[in-house]
């Protein structure tokens, strides 16, 4: 069900937040996930320093994102109206829960009297006093699971319109070139 009609793919900058975001959240999900089964000691330390710093960067490109596509517009969605509006839910609830989910590790951390310490050592304090002790580190496993399922039913919604739909939606947001041949 190819539709010949050729789509105008996403810039360059808002791929390369793209995947630099998918980047961030696949490496601090990675570390998020073994961090806690180390011992403690120096080397969990870093780990959750690591972490921490790459949750900061996150949450920064959540802004960056949500900055860029105030002053460029993406490409029409294309689609059925269902499929926009699907497109458009995904789009909010990826952005949403890239800022959620950082804002509440930090949340956690300051909530128990701690500071975050990112990139090599530069604390973060708590801006004020955080109410909530443990139950905004509950949160934020519950959204890293909400993120993972979004992620999860995004990838999918890519690979059915690369391989049933073969509309070319993928190869929009692609990082590199697609021959015509392809799409």
């Amino acid at each position: 069900m190819a539709t010949g009609v050729a789509m105008r793919p996403y810039g360059a900058t808002t791929r390369a937040i793209h995947w630099g975001t998918a980047l961030l959240v696949l490496s601090a999900w990675v570390v998020g996930s073994t961090m806690e089964d180390s011992p403690r000691g120096g080397s969990r330390d870093l780990a959750m320093q690591v972490h921490y710093s790459l949750g900061v960067l996150v949450l920064g490109f959540a802004g960056l994102r949500i900055a860029w596509r105030a002053v460029a517009p993406t490409p029409q969605a294309e689609g059925t109206a269902w499929q926009r509006l699907a497109a458009m839910g995904m789009h909010l609830s990826l952005v949403g829960l890239t800022v959620a989910l950082p804002v509440s590790g930090l949340l956690d951390r300051w909530a128990r009297g701690r500071d975050v310490t990112v990139f090599g050592g530069l604390p973060l304090p708590a801006p004020m006093p955080i109410p909530g002790g443990r139950w905004w580190g509950e949160a934020h496993e519950v959204l890293g699971d909400l993120l993972l399922a979004a992620v999860a039913l995004h990838v999918a919604a890519a690979l059915w319109h690369r391989f049933v739909l073969r509309d070319g939606v993928l190869q929009r947001m692609l990082p590199w070139p697609v021959p015509r041949a392809t799409r």
